[in-house]
């Protein structure tokens, strides 16, 4: 029998049971979409399937043949793929991506194939043409983009012959035209018989490229059947168990005087400068199309780029040359790459949560474990990280938990302007609102938040006011609530804008310091 077949999954974690009885399966050429809450299972039952962790109970099937695996490479032999979302943890920079292309085999195989220089480069070649891409095989892979980085990820898999791939949140670095081209790469897979276990919060994406969907909730299967046939506020109401129910926008005010403010500050990629400016209490957003320059602007305000410019915070100036400078002065940064630049991933919630206050925690030199313990303990309550506990491991979390946690490890220190890149990206509907929250938080405890997305709905659902990027510029500064999601996507698109432009352009901070 020919498909991928998990039977009767189940997995618990102490006390907490995760999967609870569990079916899946995955036919040869089709995108089968894995939906569900942050929480809800998935990971757990994918951890599975690509061999990192070991079921309490269940079988898996692959064309036939029953598997019990002990291992990521026992999965790998078997035919799994696994295309990860933080595709920089599964390649080396500073190899060429030939190189990475073949890693698996000299890991892995016990034997490997003997073949030239030469043969090994034609490989590589070839793998990249099959997933759409005509780079070199001796480019650098820290010099590819993130979409080729991707896409590279996905030959690397191919190479190993895998039948059925798990692509991890494969679309949320990715602009729309990188998204049609990858759609594109796995209908062509798909005719040639390689399967898709395809995990996605961009539901109506999911709708376009997926067969069939299942929903996961609590560990449950709640849903099974045609990805097109079920509204997206049915899939909605499987993931939650409740029904979403449209809120205004509740009106927030803030104070008059100006809290942040950063003049000529240099992005070295786009090789511009930006003028912005925040008041005290204040939600601010960042918004632009995928590769407009967001993350380049946020890791310059921190310092973390090479950059220059002028930073005032709280009414005294600043020239930061590194983030040390900056972090000290009371700004932060909660990054886009979570798992990559804001988190030990190895070390548990508690040594994440109070990495930024050991000068606090500590005397001589010694910390106290005492103090510590509850430091991080209030933070797991008044965050909501589920499991409730400090002492689990940080990467057994969710994603929106493991975001809490990025969040959470800065809520007691002095910082007093933060900036938050695409601090939704990977995470469910539930945990989006979670995070909302403590932003609306820490702007009614008076701090001031820059908001960088691609999400232009979140950015008019949150935020008080939006700057419009456009490569590597900030074209406007415009009220949110004056604002259509439409009229965002238009700016952002590099659509004229008219009157409200002349408002922000003509904007003078009072007290003379930044013209915006």
């Amino acid at each position: 029998m020919n498909g991928l077949s998990m039977r009767g999954m189940e997995k618990s974690f102490g006390a907490v049971r995760v999967l609870d009885g569990v079916d899946f399966d995955v036919r040869p050429g089709e995108v089968h979409a894995l939906l569900g809450m942050n929480g809800a299972g998935k990971s757990t039952l994918m951890n599975i399937l690509a061999g990192a962790i070991p079921p309490d109970a269940g079988t898996i099937t692959i064309d036939g043949t029953i598997y019990t695996f002990s291992s990521p490479r026992e999965a790998k032999q078997a035919g799994i793929g696994l295309v990860v979302q933080e595709v920089d943890t599964a390649l080396f920079p500073g190899l060429p991506i030939y190189e990475n292309v073949a890693a698996d085999e000299f890991v892995h195989v016990k034997q490997r194939p003997i073949r030239s220089l030469r043969q090994e480069k034609e490989r590589a070649a070839a793998l990249l043409r099959r997933v759409g891409l005509s780079l070199p095989p001796t480019k650098l892979v820290r010099d590819c983009s993130l979409h080729e980085k991707q896409l590279i990820v996905l030959a690397k898999v191919l190479s190993s012959n895998a039948r059925y791939i798990i692509l991890d949140e494969p679309t949320a670095a990715l602009s729309e035209a990188e998204t049609r081209r990858l759609f594109a790469i796995i209908d062509e897979l798909k005719q040639q018989g390689v399967g898709f276990i395809y995990i996605s919060h961009k539901l109506k994406e999911v709708q376009e490229i997926a067969d069939r969907l299942t929903i996961l909730r609590d560990g449950r299967v709640v849903y099974h059947g045609g990805a097109r046939s079920l509204p997206l506020e049915d899939i909605v109401l499987h993931m939650t168990g409740t029904k979403r129910t449209a809120a205004a926008k509740q009106a927030r005010t803030y104070r008059s005087d100006i809290a942040f403010a950063a003049r000529g500050i240099l992005i070295d990629k786009t090789g511009t400068t930006v003028d912005l400016y925040a008041h005290r209490g204040e939600i601010v957003g960042i918004a632009g199309l995928v590769g407009a320059g967001k993350t380049e602007l946020a890791e310059s305000l921190i310092a973390h780029r090479n950059t220059s410019g002028e930073w005032e915070i709280d009414g005294r100036r600043y020239v930061f040359s590194s983030p040390y400078e900056a972090i000290d002065a009371g700004l932060c940064l909660i990054p886009e790459e979570r798992r990559k630049q804001g988190l030990f991933l190895p070390e548990s919630v508690k040594t994440n949560l109070t990495v930024r206050l050991l000068s606090r925690l500590s005397r001589w030199q010694w910390i106290s474990w005492a103090k510590e313990a509850a430091e991080a303990d209030g933070l797991v309550r008044s965050l909501g990280v589920h499991p409730p506990s400090s002492t689990t491991v940080v990467r057994h979390l969710s994603g929106g938990n493991q975001q809490k946690v990025v969040i959470g490890k800065w809520l007691n220190t002095n910082a007093r302007v933060f900036l938050f890149d695409e601090p939704t990206k990977g995470i469910d509907v539930h945990a989006k609102q979670e995070v909302f929250s403590i932003i609306r938080s820490l702007a009614d405890e008076g701090k001031t938040v820059l908001y960088f997305s691609s999400e232009f709905q979140e950015l008019l659902d949150i935020c008080d006011t939006i700057y419009v990027m456009v490569d590597g510029r900030l074209l406007a500064r415009l009220p949110a609530a004056e604002l259509t999601y439409e009229q965002l996507v238009y700016y952002c698109s590099g659509g004229e804008i008219h009157e409200p432009a002349s408002r922000f352009h003509n904007a003078v901070e009072k007290n003379g310091a930044v013209h915006s």
